[in-house]
This record gives C-alpha cells, structure tokens and sequence, in this order.
C-alpha cells in the first residue's frame, strides 16, 4: 500500500514539475518573439478574415432572423430561415475544419512556431466546447514545443466544428419535429451562433500566428498565394 501512496505521489510531483516547466518556457518564448505580420502576410490575413466574416455574416443573419420570426409567430418563414442558416453551416464549418487541417500541416514545415494562447473556457457557451477549451488548456501545459502545442490548439478548434454543428444539426430536427422541447432547441440555436463566432475568431488567429512564424522564416510565399484554398 506504501508502495502506490508512493508511487502516486511520485507521478502527480513529476506532472507539476513538468506544468510549472511549460508555464516558464511559456512566459520565456512569449518575451523572444515580437508578433507582427509582414505586409504579405498581412494581406493575406485581411482576405482571409474578410472572406470567412462574410460567410458567417450568411449563416449568423438567417438564424437570427429565424428566430425574430418564430417569436413574431411566422412559424413557416422561421423554419425556412432556419433551413438556410444550417445550410450555410453545412457548408462553412468544414470548410473552416480544412483550413485548419492546412495550418497543422503548414505548421511542420516552420522551424520556429511563434508562441500560442490556449483557449479560454469562459468564451464558449456550449458546455461541450468550453470542456474542449479546458482540455486545450490543461494539455497545452504538458507540451514542450510551441509547434506542438499549436497542432494542439487547431486540432481542438477543428473539433470544436464538428461537434457545434453537430448540436445545431440536432436542435434543427428536434424544431422541425416539433418536439416538446422546442424551446430547449431554440435557445441551444443562439448559444451555437455564438460560439460558432468564437470558433472563427479563435481560428483566425491560429492563422495569424502561423503567418508570424512563416514570416519570421521568409518562406510565407508558399503559403500567401492563395489563402482561399485552405477554406476549400
């Protein structure tokens, strides 16, 4: 029995040691690294971030119209707008998932990473995604390299898609079967437009760091090109 109070204590010690490390080398490559765009990658941010602003606007407009009109009481414009909003989603959320697959991929080939934010819990409504952001956080701790914690943080955001549309893919059949709990549905289609805006907001600045670190190599012509590729 001494023997696993030992053994236990032994691993939660090396576990805090290895947080506290991360926490220093954390606050060390922060202070090493001046985070700024080259004009070619500011360009390139600016395309990207306008073009997924606007896909968004899209989706965000017809959802929050849908439900204007549910509570006017134009049930059949509420569940058409509806339709269109999700549509939107189908079609946007995977195509932001490929983005950030490109990131992680790009990612690889940078010698240095420039440091990256973990994500904060309390800027997710969705109880699933902020548990996302607290493993995020936990995990990002652990990891030695800021290559690593970054692949980190953009395979966490790519799930993060998946499930947001997942739980507004089901609000919108428990809506259109009017289920009892409607309500419970509708109000889960308002936390998802939120946080699907967090999950852009939070993905754009993946890019942005990539596009430092890119920068910092002079290699971000292989990259800058086209960023519109990478939202497929």
């Amino acid at each position: 029995m001494l023997l696993w109070v030992t053994a236990a204590l032994s691993v939660v010690f090396c576990l805090l040691l290895l947080f506290l490390d991360g926490r220093r080398r954390e606050r060390k490559v922060w202070r090493d690294w001046e985070l700024l765009l080259s004009p070619r990658g500011e360009r390139a941010y600016q395309a990207m971030e306008k073009r997924v602003h606007a896909e968004l606007a899209l989706a965000d407009f017809a959802l929050g119209r849908a439900a204007e009109a549910r509570r006017l009481g134009s049930t059949e414009q509420a569940m058409e707008l509806l339709d269109t909003g999700c549509a939107i989603i189908k079609w946007f959320a995977p195509g932001m998932g490929k983005a950030l697959a490109g990131m992680a991929v790009f990612s690889r080939m940078v010698a240095a990473m420039a440091p990256v934010a973990p994500l904060r819990p309390a800027d997710f409504q969705l109880a699933q995604l902020a548990s996302l952001a607290y493993l995020n956080k936990l995990v990002h701790q652990f990891l030695v390299s800021t290559s690593e914690r970054f692949r980190l943080r953009v395979y966490i955001l790519r799930r993060g898609f998946d499930l947001a549309m997942h739980f507004l893919f089901q609000a919108q059949g428990r809506i259109q079967e009017r289920d009892p709990q409607g309500e419970a549905a509708w109000q889960m289609v308002s936390t998802l437009r939120h946080d699907f805006g967090t999950l852009t907001e939070e993905s754009l600045e993946s890019f942005r760091v990539l596009l430092t670190s890119l920068a910092a190599e002079r290699k971000d012509g292989a990259i800058l090109a086209t960023p519109e590729d990478w939202g497929g």
